[in-house]
């Protein structure tokens, strides 16, 4: 799919709605890679797991997947020998355990395609969760006492050697002997090792190991010698843990890396489950209709997915197997929303989700080529016109005869006269050479020709008499009127200069605004 067409759409803001919907980080890398898909097959198996994922939410059945991680790359350096933190084997038993309990959950289910990925997850990962969670914290900070019956027995002696260091330096602080040269009666560590507030002044009289002194050097931290003994044996306890654990964390982490085709393929499937929910998730919020797969175009109640569905006015587009659709009616009337609910409403469902309408019929577009916007660019010195004809020439260039290409204010920027011969040129020739075109114009030659031609219609944007205000619904069949002089004196200009304005316009021209205005009023009517 053309890139910038996607940037147009605003296809990246439905990616981040998506990737909001999901619970896992692969879910979510999968949900910012999402693009749609020109292939018949590929998007009939996105609709269709997409369809699974809205049945199991509806039911509330969906596989949970909330704690699994992404520990694809340091399951794949312990597989190269690097050990792992406590904390990150614990996600990697949580990456396990809970890849299984989603593959559990989908084992009864009527969903063969979110199974058929489930399978991929292999039972032999429980083994290596029940391995780590028996040795590791179940917050990942340390490993357990009983991870190992050495590393019980080391831990036992530091307990009881931290007590009987602390009883002693206890003793010594409630002697009278010693109290008065202390600074404060307190025991405190430095360098790891326990030391008491003594008075620089009263350094003599505490014999011990001086470890550090404060800032203002009043006070020094001493270990007694009474204790330096009992600590190098705490010591030498420490140091033979620290080796224990380090020896567990290799065995752990080797099992893990052991594991890591299995463990990266447990993740790929649940990120891929996620996504689908994801989709399934969003799709159900906006109230997504299945889109039928045709030649046809027809979408009806359409919303545009970004916009506030409180507010958002729906449109129905029926095009059948039109070529070309010109769309016209007053500026802020809807024209370019349009262009982009049906661009969208495309990109949605190649992507797999559900497009925001009552029924929708769609093709499978395979490019989806748009120029909406100003295209003015500085500095490669383009003027608005030239950067619109330079995106012209690339979309003539990329669109097939499965293509849709919308075209905001197509030809425009120039004049006039110019202007509305290339508009027809170019509607006429992608409506050969596209599967479906739609443009927004204020020409009225390019709405003449559009009403002549064989495979090619115009449209109205809704426009209120009475308030001058924009109706933002589109009716086929007839061009729109631009009404430009009646939203200029609603958005405040001065009655005077509108008068002046009007009186400047054709009178075969202002005849025929009126018949269509005319002809409005009576459809509205009946």
């Amino acid at each position: 799919m053309d890139a910038s067409a996607l940037e147009t759409l605003e296809f990246p803001a439905i990616r981040d709605r998506v990737e909001a919907a999901t619970a896992t980080e692969a879910g979510a890398a999968l949900a910012q890679a999402l693009t749609p898909s020109a292939d018949p097959d590929e998007v009939g198996r996105r609709r269709a797991l997409t369809g699974e994922a809205i049945a199991l939410l509806d039911e509330s059945l969906e596989p949970p997947l909330e704690g699994i991680r992404d520990v694809r790359e340091h399951v794949a350096r312990a597989a190269l020998g690097g050990a792992l933190s406590p904390l990150v084997l614990r996600h990697v038993s949580g990456a396990a355990s809970g890849a299984l309990r989603a593959r559990a959950a989908l084992e009864d289910q009527n969903a063969p395609l979110l199974r058929a990925i489930a399978k991929a997850i292999e039972p032999a990962l429980g083994q290596l969760a029940k391995t780590i969670d028996r040795a590791v914290e179940e917050d990942g900070s340390d490993l357990r006492d009983n991870a190992t019956p050495r590393l019980r027995k080391l831990r036992g002696e530091l307990r009881a050697g931290r007590h009987r260091v602390r009883e002693r330096l206890e003793a010594l602080v409630r002697s009278g002997d010693l109290r008065e040269h202390l600074q404060e009666e307190f025991i405190t560590l430095r360098a790891g090792r326990p030391v008491l507030a003594v008075k620089a002044s009263a350094r003599r009289s505490v014999p011990g190991i001086v470890h550090d002194a404060s800032d203002s050097g009043q006070t020094l931290f001493v270990e007694p010698f009474e204790v330096v003994e009992l600590s190098n044996r705490q010591s030498e306890a420490a140091s033979a843990e620290r080796d224990e654990l380090e020896r567990i964390l290799r065995e752990l982490s080797a099992a893990a890396g052991d594991n890591a085709r299995l463990l990266a393929a447990a993740v790929e499937a649940t990120a891929q489950i996620d996504l689908a929910l994801a989709r399934g998730t969003v799709s159900r919020g906006w109230k997504g209709a299945a889109v039928e797969v045709s030649d046809e175009v027809r979408l009806v109640a359409a919303r545009h997915p970004l916009l506030d569905p409180r507010t958002a006015v729906p449109i129905d587009l029926e095009l059948g197997t039109l070529r070309a659709l010109v769309l016209s009616g007053p500026n802020t009337g809807g024209k370019t929303v349009a262009l982009k609910t049906l661009g969208l409403a495309a990109l949605l469902h190649q992507s797999g989700l559900r497009p925001p309408a009552e029924t929708a019929t769609l093709p499978i577009f395979d490019q989806i080529l748009a120029d909406i916007g100003d295209r003015q660019s500085i500095e490669m010195s383009l003027s608005t016109f030239s950067g619109h004809v330079a995106n012209l020439v690339e979309i003539l260039d990329a669109a097939r005869e499965r293509s849709l290409v919308l075209l905001d204010e197509v030809a425009a920027g120039t004049d006039p006269v110019e202007g509305s011969a290339l508009a027809q040129a170019l509607v006429a020739r992608l409506a050969e050479q596209a599967r479906l075109t739609v443009v927004t114009t204020h020409y009225a030659e390019l709405k003449e020709w559009a009403s002549a031609t064989d495979g090619v219609a115009n449209a109205a944007t809704g426009f209120d008499p009475d308030t001058h205000a924009p109706l933002y619904r589109i009716t086929l069949g007839r061009p729109g009127i631009s009404h430009a002089l009646q939203t200029a004196e609603r958005l405040g200009l001065d009655a005077d200069v509108v008068a002046d304005a009007r009186g400047r316009v054709a009178p075969e021209r202002l005849r025929i605004e009126e018949l269509l205005a005319e002809a409005e009023a009576a459809e509205r009517t009946a």
